[in-house]
């Protein structure tokens, strides 16, 4: 050792030339909080994900929602504005589509042929027939239902799909393209009458980013502020305050800067990481300074060599003790490697590095500022914390603190059965609320709920469909094997199904919607009750043009020899006006329509809505009546199914554009998609809805197409599954080495296992906590076991060995020789760790304000634990390695 420190002014120079080389490093650190990559790309939610974007193409998107103070979307000056936004958006990069009430095409018949035509016209001046010519168009078509203007016309909202993989959500370029779509949206509609409302995986990403910088310049700078209060009042001396600071502050940028050199970007999570090394690794430093201030105090003055002597012997003397302490911390922290949640194992390294370099730095570089300053003298001073060393133990208390703390204490441990008993009660409810927790790491409550982020996607599920994304993928084996009409039929009952009965869908957009759509205006003008067998014809395909792209992914539509209608449905009319082979010519007609609607309608009491569809398809009212999939031969005019195949491959023959978004090929497709938005926050309701489309897809469709459900939802559910596996297997790993390390310290397996009790309790007790409070299992939360235990277990280490200590000396008053020598130490560290942790209740994060509390309460109650629950037990069962090496 001595040869070691023998240039101590060389080991500064070098701990100072590593830390400018991390420092260094900390401008190449970046920011990514892309939930996608949260997990493991080989786990099978993301890489089915990734699957249906390489069969449908990438579909990453930003919402952006726009409501109407006053009046409604058909506002001439607002849909001006809303072109030229539109237009702008659509010319960024990485942008591959931008849908809303202006760019969305609308299928219809005119002169004889399907066409395409803007929803909204370019020469709409906002004249009321104008207006409920588009409110007709929008009502016409339930594609429309809640994706591009609200219910009450009040609100509209874009969909900007952007052409990247979900991987790269959070990355620079595709943050850099959604502040331009935020920029332009705040430029266009910011004025007082309309609010911005922008949701999506990018914005999601981009505002934690920015929250975490915010964390990072106000929690580091508060949380050093608290520990150096601390140290203050702890040994008012300049020197005691700014060396353990040192310790702390080298650790987190050797710890931080790594990162890049690693590449890996900085979470949420690896963020609170300054804190906790800040809040933990000090107690190292604190150790070390506070031992060098008592034994120069018992010293006097010294001269060099006798200084020197007094470094080394201090060394010698604290590095077991502090290396097992920054030993059972390591092992909390290094459990979270073993998890395959990735910013949780990436937390757990750069934590467990950042522990291990406390350490080294204070049993090397701190020893060495001592001899390099030499033994300057000190001023007399009240000891603030107690030696816990050979040198004091067997001495009377005098310290009116630790005699306090003393007195208190022995009162409680009195009552040994009580103790017990109230252990066994607090060990059964905690079991029993263990249960009611509730696991679910959900992006919206990240964030307060008064935050922009919490609002805009609050206002996309009231208004919208909602946020959240789930695929429904059919596939067959063999090309054009999904446009059975059989398959049709189940994939069209399984979006019924959904609208229906399935509260949490708030919208569902289908490939059979299209088919329907056709159909519909194809068979405008024949009778309700079905066509002739002249009607269907070979389709004249030369005649199709490809020019533009409709406005939900589905492409472009040719025109056909065959009339639909006469300028279809481009006016509102007055009027009842029915294009279709029936006609209405008095009320018994009339009255024949209603009964026909009742009889079409799914229930007994059909609400307004659904019987005036039934009437307008009774009628065929606009082609109402076929706005189906075609499942009936004789209905279609068919012989036999192969007939109704042909009717569905002439409909994919007017789709000669992109379609990708939809089907896999243009004319005969193996896979086939709908998209399912939902309005659920949390993971336990959208796996409801998940397990809906699975049931009905067991049942209802043929068994020769595989129906696979995926997408961001699902990567959200797998996320929530590998955080209670991380949770689990983080304690139990955290215990079981716990548990080792104890046990090989005393040689005795019982040490171990009475001190792994007090630490299970203040676990138990932490989960009772969160289940009472309602505080959610998620990727925040799921940390606290483990830092609880690699922390907590420092004060079981200390009472366990001041209690081994007081009991190998004398039996005689042993008890109360162990909490002075202990009991305050582990008071004041267990305030300074929880009011350092205590600080993230400030964090703009709602998962790191809880981690923080839930940290400071295992803190009070690991403590409490050390100093009641373990000595009761080892009072209780006397195990034998208390008299192991008895003198």
């Amino acid at each position: 050792m001595e040869k070691f420190f023998k240039r101590p002014w060389l080991i500064m120079g070098i701990m100072l030339a590593i830390t400018v080389f991390f420092a260094l490093q900390l401008v190449n650190v970046e920011i990514d909080n892309n939930n996608y990559r949260f997990i493991p790309a080989d786990n099978p939610a993301r890489v089915t994900a990734e699957r249906i974007n390489d069969l449908f193409g990438n579909h990453v998107t930003v919402l952006v929602g726009l409501e109407r103070k006053y009046g409604t979307v058909f506002d001439p000056d607002f849909l001006a504005r809303l072109r030229d936004y539109d237009a702008e958006v659509s010319m960024l990069p990485l942008v591959g589509e931008s849908l809303s009430l202006i760019s969305t095409d609308y299928i219809t018949g005119k002169d004889g042929a399907i066409i395409m035509e803007p929803l909204v016209p370019e020469d709409f001046s906002g004249s009321p027939d104008e207006i409920a010519a588009i409110k007709k168009r929008i009502l016409s078509w339930d594609m429309y239902d809640n994706m591009l203007v609200s219910q009450d016309f009040s609100s509209t909202q874009i969909v900007v799909s952007l052409d990247v993989e979900g991987d790269d959500a959070g990355s620079p370029e595709t943050l850099a393209v959604f502040r331009e779509i935020r920029a332009l949206a705040n430029d266009y509609f910011g004025g007082a009458d309309t609010t911005v409302y922008i949701t999506g995986l990018p914005v999601f990403s981009l505002a934690i980013n920015e929250s975490v910088m915010k964390d990072l310049f106000f929690l580091v700078p508060l949380v050093v502020l608290v520990v150096l209060l601390i140290l203050f009042f702890s040994f008012r001396r300049a020197f005691a305050v700014i060396v353990p600071i040192i310790t702390v502050l080298v650790a987190t940028i050797w710890s931080v800067g790594a990162m890049p050199l690693f590449g890996i970007k900085m979470s949420v999570l690896t963020t609170v990481l300054p804190v906790i090394l800040i809040a933990v690794g000090s107690a190292y430093g604190i150790h070390v300074v506070s031992h060098y201030i008592d034994d120069r105090e018992r010293a006097k003055l010294i001269d060099a060599d006798a200084h020197r002597d007094l470094v080394f012997s201090l060394v010698r003397r604290v590095g077991k003790p502090v290396f097992l302490a920054a030993l059972t911390t390591f092992v909390g922290f290094v459990s979270f490697c073993f998890t395959s949640v990735i910013p949780i194992r990436e937390f757990g390294f750069f934590s467990s590095f950042g522990v291990i370099v406390s350490f080294l730095v204070a049993v090397t570089f701190i020893p060495a500022l001592f001899l390099a300053r030499g033994p300057v003298p000190l001023k007399p001073r009240r000891q603030f914390f107690r030696s816990d060393d050979e040198e004091t133990a067997g001495q009377e208390i005098q310290d009116p603190l630790s005699k306090a703390i003393t007195t208190s204490f022995m009162a409680l441990v009195r009552g040994k059965r009580k103790v017990v008993l109230l252990t066994a009660l607090l060990i059964a409810v905690s079991i029993a609320f263990i249960p009611r927790i509730v696991v679910d790491n959900v992006l919206v409550e990240y964030f307060k709920a008064d935050t922009d982020m919490a609002r805009s996607d609050g206002f996309i599920r009231k208004k919208f469909g909602g946020s959240k994304l789930v695929s429904v993928v059919v596939e067959s084996p063999t090309p054009g094997g999904v446009l059975e009409p059989e398959v049709l039929v189940a994939m069209d009952g399984l979006v019924k199904h959904l609208e229906t009965n399935v509260p949490e869908v708030g919208k569902v957009t289908s490939f059979t919607h299209l088919l329907k759509r056709i159909n519909q205006v194809y068979n405008v003008d024949e009778d309700p009750s079905g066509i002739g067998l002249v009607k269907q014809q070979p389709l004249q395909t030369e005649s199709f043009s490809s020019d533009d792209d409709f406005g939900f992914g589905f492409g472009d539509f040719g025109s056909f020899d065959e009339p639909a209608s006469n300028d279809y449905e481009t006016e509102a009319d007055s009027e009842i006006k029915v294009h279709t082979g029936m006609s209405i010519n008095s009320v018994s007609d009339l009255a024949k329509a209603f009964d026909a609607a009742l009889l079409l309608a799914d229930e007994r009491q059909p609400p307004v809505q659904d019987f005036v569809r039934g009437v307008r398809r009774a009628v065929n009212h606009e082609g109402a009546a076929y706005y189906e999939i075609p499942a009936d031969p004789a209905r279609y005019g068919q012989a036999d199914m192969a007939g109704l195949r042909n009717v569905v491959s002439n409909y994919m023959m007017l789709l000669s554009g992109d379609i990708k978004a939809f089907a896999d090929d243009p004319l005969e497709p193996r896979a086939i998609k709908m998209n399912v938005q939902l309005r659920t926050i949390g993971q336990i309701d959208t796996d409801r809805a998940i397990r809906e489309i699975e049931d009905y897809a067991a049942v209802q469709f043929p068994k020769n197409v595989t129906v696979t459900v995926g997408g961001f939802a699902l990567v959200e559910g797998a996320l929530n599954r590998l955080v209670v596996q991380s949770q689990l297997i983080s304690i139990i790993i955290s215990l079981v080495m716990v548990f080792l390390i104890i046990s090989i310290s005393y040689r005795s397996a019982m040490a171990g296992a009475i001190s792994i009790v007090p630490l299970s309790l203040s676990i138990l007790l932490n989960f009772a906590v969160m289940a009472f409070l309602g505080i959610k299992l998620n990727i925040g939360t799921a940390l606290v076991g483990s830092v609880a235990i690699g922390i907590g277990v420092d004060y079981i280490i200390h009472y366990l060995a001041a209690y081994y200590r007081e009991w190998q000396i004398s039996k005689e008053g042993f008890l109360a020789r162990a909490y002075g020598s202990s009991g305050k130490a582990i008071m004041i560290n267990a305030i300074s760790v929880g009011a350092g942790f205590g600080v993230l209740a400030l964090s703009e994060f709602n998962i790191l304000a809880q981690f923080g509390l839930l940290v400071a309460l295992t803190m009070a109650t690991a403590s409490l634990s050390a100093l009641i629950v373990l000595p009761v037990l080892l009072n209780w069962l006397k195990p034998n390695f208390l008299n192991k090496g008895k003198k």
